[in-house]
């Protein structure tokens, strides 16, 4: 094991939480992707995620809590942003919303914007930390920005390696996609980022206006025209793969006479194609792949997500 990577026993907890107070680095295990997690009430260090990552400072975080209740310490909760959280928190889901008067996370965090994006995550492993360090952690996604997201604790060393101090590892992340982020500062509740919560779950909580944010301002993170992108080339919709392309597909729709076919469901499984799909692009990556091909996705449930991220990843 890298000397970075640790075990995720309870010494290795209390190890993490010291790194935290002391304004350092951690790379830890959520149940959507790994991330990179560092104390939300300071600008030292929230600052240093904006470093290491090579992340522009317009583009906000999102900040963990252990719980509901600690939540609202932090963000001006209504009815529609209570159920939700009642509902799915722990869990995939992060909440926009206004923050008070005085508020101790770091401005650097929300990009100088008066909301902040907060969710508490369902892995234990990430609980544990929240609960035993008591206070926000500012966590975006553990890779370089714009980079394929970290879902295991290796992608985690490949991208920083010991300059961050500590990566605990907790397996690989179970959704494998990021938390689909609701904006719901008003009634008009819009979803900012698809994610493994999907918006039909969300109307059946809410029940009454959703839209997509169609907006040009950033104001969580995911919203970058450019994201989520391997080093290849990606051509998406692909019905057939060109001879000098990697072909990612799922089901069997697609019969595997392709040389270079990678099926990551034949059972045509959504949940399993996200789970599989940034190892798998972090993979060809490490083979220095060039071009890579996705078959269409079914737009529904998370392949809406999953269609977000693969658009994203393939803007040049």
């Amino acid at each position: 094991m890298k000397k970075t990577i640790y075990k995720p026993n309870s010494e290795n907890i209390q190890k993490a939480v010291q790194i935290l107070e002391k304004n350092g680095l951690i790379g830890f295990p959520t149940e959507t992707v790994y991330g990179l997690g560092a104390s939300a009430i300071s600008d030292t260090a929230v600052t240093k995620i904006y470093s290491i990552k090579k992340r522009p400072f317009h583009n906000p975080l999102i900040i963990h809590v252990s719980s509901l209740e600690q939540a609202k310490n932090y963000g001006i909760f209504n009815n529609n942003s209570e159920k939700l959280a009642e509902k799915y928190w722990p869990g995939p889901l992060t909440l926009l919303l206004n923050m008070p008067i005085e508020s101790q996370i770091s401005a650097i965090a929300t990009s100088n914007l008066q909301s902040v994006a907060l969710r508490v995550p369902s892995h234990p492993v990430a609980l544990n930390i929240l609960k035993e360090y008591k206070k926000p952690i500012a966590a975006p996604s553990a890779n370089l920005s714009g980079t394929v997201s970290a879902t295991m604790a290796s992608h985690v060393f490949n991208d920083f390696g010991d300059d961050i101090e500590m990566i605990i590892d907790g397996d690989q992340c179970t959704h494998g996609i990021e938390s689909t982020i609701v904006d719901v500062r008003s009634d008009n509740v819009q979803i900012l980022r698809e994610g493994a919560i999907t918006k039909d779950q969300i109307f059946k909580i809410i029940k009454s206006n959703l839209d997509i944010y169609a907006g040009s301002r950033i104001l969580a993170p995911g919203q970058l025209e450019k994201h989520y992108s391997p080093k290849a080339k990606v051509r998406i919709n692909a019905k057939k793969p060109n001879a000098d392309e990697y072909f990612i597909t799922l089901g069997r729709e697609h019969e595997e006479t392709h040389t270079n076919t990678i099926n990551l469901s034949k059972a045509g499984d959504l949940h399993e194609f996200a789970y599989k799909l940034y190892a798998c692009l972090r993979d060809l990556d490490s083979k220095n792949v060039k071009k890579v091909a996705i078959s269409p996705i079914p737009d529904q449930g998370i392949g809406t997500a999953i269609n977000d991220r693969i658009k994203r990843a393939s803007k040049r």
